[in-house]
């Protein structure tokens, strides 16, 4: 009986063994198989980056790098940026170039804010990824720009006052009627729920919406551009304070109030103080019980 269940722990033993091994091999193939190529980035030019570099919107980069294989033949050299689907550079090397290859890329960093990684790496004749050096360099642009992300702007109500009923593009604050008689050197639009939904600056004439005395309130002179449908692509696509600015420049900000507003409308406005902005309406919901008709928006302004 014992010399059976002897038999039987050395079995189980010596399968436990082979289990380990087989996944140690295994680990070790999957962290390992890309390790014959190595990539070095340099810094020659103060523009290079090496590791991690935070810089300015429009800043010029340039990544520095050699890549090389020291047993298989590198036939094209592809250059990534995160997120991407491809790779934004690919170059074929000559039969000079197999087991090394050095080259620089330039870089202009004005299409968006934010972190960015770059990778390099080799392919062999067939196509076949061999390897980036197991590193990357990552860029980090400063935003020149500020996003508020879904700002509910309420209908105004004529009993308690309370509603959010107006907004500061400058700060993404809202406000109530009662709280903008001591706020309303901030306040930029006024929301009124009418047959067009429209979004008002507080200079604009005749007003709206009449119920609320704003005779003696600070009025901001911030001027909007008429309003445009299905913009969702446009305003994600503005990424940058430089592409807000180009943009609201060409919208020619000079109304002061607009309408026919609903889910997909974007519209530009500019501020006393010559800030651009993007206006853009997320969803429109008009029979809520417990929050009453609410806006739903989402605005990008120059810092």
């Amino acid at each position: 009986m014992m010399k059976n269940i002897k038999i039987k722990i050395i079995g189980i033993l010596a399968i436990s063994s082979l289990m380990f091994y087989g996944c140690k091999k295994e680990g070790e193939n999957i962290f390992n198989m890309f390790d014959d190529v190595t990539v070095t980035f340099s810094a020659k030019s103060p523009y290079a980056v090496t590791d991690y570099k935070e810089v300015n919107p429009g800043d010029s980069v340039y990544i520095e790098y050699t890549i090389s294989s020291a047993k298989k033949g590198m036939y094209a050299v592809n250059v990534f940026e995160a997120g991407s689907a491809i790779p934004f550079i690919k170059i074929p090397l000559t039969a000079a170039q197999r087991r090394s290859y050095s080259n620089v890329v330039k870089l202009k960093m004005n299409s968006k804010v934010g972190r960015t990684s770059y990778r390099v790496w080799a392919l062999d004749s067939a196509g076949v990824y061999l390897g980036d050096g197991y590193k990357n360099i990552t860029i980090d642009v400063k935003s020149d720009y500020d996003y508020w992300s879904s700002r509910n702007i309420y209908a105004p109500d004529t009993l308690g006052k309370s509603s959010q009923s107006y907004l500061s593009v400058v700060s993404g604050k809202t406000f109530s009627y009662n709280e903008g008689v001591t706020q309303s050197a901030n306040i930029d639009f006024g929301y009124v729920f009418n047959a067009s939904h429209t979004i008002y600056a507080l200079n604009a004439s005749p007003l709206p919406f009449l119920p609320y005395d704003i005779s003696a309130w600070t009025k901001r002179a911030t001027l909007v551009a008429a309003a445009k449908t299905n913009q969702g692509s446009a305003f994600l696509n503005l990424r940058t304070g430089e592409q807000i600015i180009t943009a609201g420049k060409s919208a020619k900000p000079t109304l002061k109030s607009v309408g026919s507003l609903a889910a997909g409308s974007l519209f530009y406005f500019l501020t006393p103080e010559g800030k651009y902005g993007a206006f853009y309406i997320n969803y429109i919901t008009k029979s809520s019980a417990e929050k009453g008709v609410f806006m739903n928006v989402d605005i990008k302004i120059q810092r």
